[in-house]
């Protein structure tokens, strides 16, 4: 599924399947703001485009850590 399939907001759980990480790991990512969320009432969601962001972020740095290994 393409990133912006997704809905605007995900829980936490899917968005901890989106990036194949536990559902404690998400937690903690948002517990210290790696991962940005927005609270809504006890609920927390996190923004689509947060996610679209922080894939895009990793891909990038691997991308570069290629570049720099092979030249």
């Amino acid at each position: 599924m393409k990133v912006e399939e997704l809905p605007l907001l995900l829980t936490v759980d899917e968005a901890a399947e989106v990036l194949r990480i536990g559902r404690n790991g998400a937690y903690a990512a948002v517990a210290s703001g790696f991962l940005p969320s927005v609270r809504i009432g006890r609920t927390i969601r996190i923004p689509r485009d947060a996610l679209a962001v922080l894939i895009g972020a990793d891909a990038r740095a691997k991308r570069e850590q290629q570049r720099t290994a092979g030249g």
